[in-house]
């Protein structure tokens, strides 16, 4: 696909797109943004929707400011309004500056918008063709060789890239032609940056052995990305039948899927939890453990996530902070308990007004339960919750006994109830709550 870059086309693209009442546009002041930006102020009376321009400063460049006055003159020029928003990023030693720098622009734009509207970034053919080539050399799958969609969810709104069938050379021309000026970032010369290693030494050869490398390699993406679409649409088909609760997968029906298919719809379901997906290799090895018959609990993580089998279920969570296992707290039950290290709240829903206390599980604990005394071991595993979560759930007890688990479960002899808001979703085993 190699579209013609004028005010008809930027109409007909936009036409495409969600109904907005606002498009933003991410100006940065250069080449690609600048030929944006002129377009959409040559069509802003043509479309029911105001136009925002976005500079966000990142604080890294000595020039950033001349860039930010750059974009207020030019916005003032084209009597569009400019949002400027200066960031003050302190990288760490081995963290990616690319990445650092757009994600912490995205997150700050994102603040911006509200619902429904639309982020227009002005990536091009080339930078497809360029992110489809990073995202090879990374062992991606189908769905990171689809480079970049034309439109992706972001926040509550939108973000669109309207001019992904045009090439870097349109754009320069259009620039030439209308006279137009743009800044030059020094940084996009240094080859120490993936990306324009890619742009100034990789495919300046491809493009002399194969002249329409960047496009070929863009309609590749393209192609790619109807792939991982139907892909995704058949994921979301086969997990309706899977989830069981928000962060819990049933282990049986995922199981009758191919070995291919069970990796695919783990990551699937990741992205739907707004999880990160694990690295391959460590997935592959983990869906390889689901299917032996053992005792131990086959688990993985990576960053902040962990993923786990316990029984019939699969459990992805956020990792929580340590706490003291050993402390102990008096609580006045006439106000609702707040737990430290993110373990909840807990307030009391009937019965008389009490001094009690809270604590968290001890070797031995026992509590007399369905007419029996038992231990909280043999407690758990009948309201089948993982071993991992055990240490995490309030005790309350009167004179040293337990008279409950959290909400989960009471002691025969005690009327009292309570309810616990906790962050970790818990199954809900049958006969929750009840005596």
């Amino acid at each position: 696909m190699n579209l013609p870059i004028n005010s008809n086309t930027l109409l007909k693209q936009l036409s495409l797109l969600p109904p907005t009442k606002r498009y933003l546009l991410a100006l940065s002041g250069g080449l690609d943004s600048t030929v944006l930006l002129h377009l959409l102020a040559s069509i802003k009376d043509q479309i029911d929707a105001e136009v925002t321009a976005v500079h966000i400063d990142h604080g890294l460049q000595l020039e950033s400011s001349t860039w930010s006055r750059y974009c207020k003159n030019f916005c003032r020029q084209l009597d569009i309004p400019l949002e400027r928003v200066s960031l003050s990023l302190q990288p760490v030693t081995g963290e990616s500056l690319e990445a650092l720098a757009r994600e912490a622009r995205y997150a700050a734009i994102q603040q911006l918008m509200q619902p429904q509207e639309i982020l227009l970034t002005a990536h091009h053919r080339d930078d497809q063709a360029e992110t489809l080539l990073l995202n090879l050399m990374r062992g991606s799958g189908v769905k990171g060789l689809a480079a970049m969609p034309v439109i992706r969810h972001f926040g509550e709104g939108w973000l669109a890239r309207p001019l992904l069938g045009v090439s870097r050379s349109q754009i320069e021309a259009y620039a030439i032609e209308h006279k137009l000026k743009w800044i030059d970032d020094p940084s996009n010369a240094l080859t120490d940056f993936n990306r324009n290693y890619l742009r100034h030494e990789i495919m300046p050869r491809l493009t002399q052995r194969w002249p329409a490398a960047a496009a070929s390699v863009a309609d590749s993406a393209s192609h790619l990305g109807e792939s991982a679409l139907l892909l995704e649409q058949e994921s979301d088909k086969l997990l309706q039948g899977m989830i069981a609760m928000p962060g819990r997968l049933l282990l049986k029906p995922l199981l009758q899927q191919p070995h291919a298919w069970q990796k695919l719809l783990l990551r699937h379901w990741l992205q739907q939890l707004g999880l990160p997906p694990p690295p391959a290799k460590r997935l592959a090895e983990f869906v390889q453990q689901l299917t032996v018959d053992s005792q131990r609990i086959p688990q993985i993580s990576w960053g902040d996530v962990e993923l786990r089998r316990y029984n019939s279920l699969l459990y992805a969570d956020r990792r929580l902070p340590q706490h003291d296992a050993a402390i102990e707290i008096e609580w006045h039950t006439q106000q609702p308990l707040n737990l430290p290290s993110q373990l909840g709240k807990l307030q009391m829903l009937e019965g008389q007004q009490q001094q009690l206390k809270v604590r968290f599980r001890r070797e031995g604990d026992g509590m007399f339960w369905h007419q029996h005394q038992r231990s909280l071991k043999s407690i758990f595993r009948q309201l089948e919750i993982p071993p991992w979560q055990r240490s995490r759930i309030p005790l309350i007890t009167d004179d040293g006994a337990i008279i409950a688990i959290a909400d989960l479960a009471y002691a025969d002899n005690t009327m009292l109830r309570f309810n616990w808001k906790h962050q970790t979703t818990l199954p809900s085993p049958s006969g929750r709550g009840s005596g």
